[in-house]
């Protein structure tokens, strides 16, 4: 995460970017109801309304406009299904609050799913992408600096590097996995 901050740093878009401090972020965090990722919560002390990633990026200011006053818009799966496509609709079951992240215009959105944490205390982030009406949602990254260090164009990632130890996420959350009625056994994304 310090690498990406760095390298945000020296871009033109990063002065005057204002980051939260640790009580702010606490506030955040009994807002979400959830505990937030180290690498999110290192980011959001550097650029809390993600301005540092430049004015291309749709999505921004998804934690409220100041760190003193954090006002996440926090959303489902479907309602972020029906706001990327008119008459928008998914199948996905998934039924945690999801926090909708940054993305390049023209690329998948990206989603921050509130549900259990791994060990090590990060959240995955889901990938939302569109055929006509129909949006499809998938696992995207299993760590926030993975899906920023991937966004801002300062690494790039195979599926497996991005996925990384996906299996602990859906051992610990329900609505991660997935069951067709003509399957006998669990199927997982």
């Amino acid at each position: 995460m310090r690498r990406v901050i760095t390298h945000l740093k020296t871009r033109p878009q990063s002065h005057g970017v204002s980051g939260a401090n640790p009580a702010d972020l606490d506030a955040l965090e009994s807002r979400l109801m959830v505990e937030l990722p180290p690498t999110l919560r290192a980011f959001l002390e550097f650029d809390f309304t993600f301005d540092s990633l430049g004015k291309r990026f749709k999505g921004r200011h998804r934690f409220g406009m100041t760190p003193a006053a954090p006002a996440p818009k926090m959303t489902s799966v479907r309602k972020l299904a029906e706001a990327m496509v008119e008459l928008g609709w998914t199948d996905s079951k998934i039924r945690q609050k999801v926090v909708r992240l940054p993305n390049l215009p023209g690329h998948p959105w990206n989603a921050l799913y509130l549900g259990e944490a791994r060990r090590d205390g990060e959240l995955l982030i889901l990938g939302l992408d569109n055929e006509e009406t129909s949006v499809r949602v998938f696992p995207r990254y299993t760590a926030f600096d993975l899906y920023l260090a991937h966004q801002v164009g300062l690494v790039k990632l195979t599926e497996g590097q991005r996925l990384e130890d996906l299996e602990s996420y859906i051992a610990i959350n329900q609505d991660l996995q997935t069951r067709d009625e003509d399957d006998e056994g669990d199927s997982d994304y």
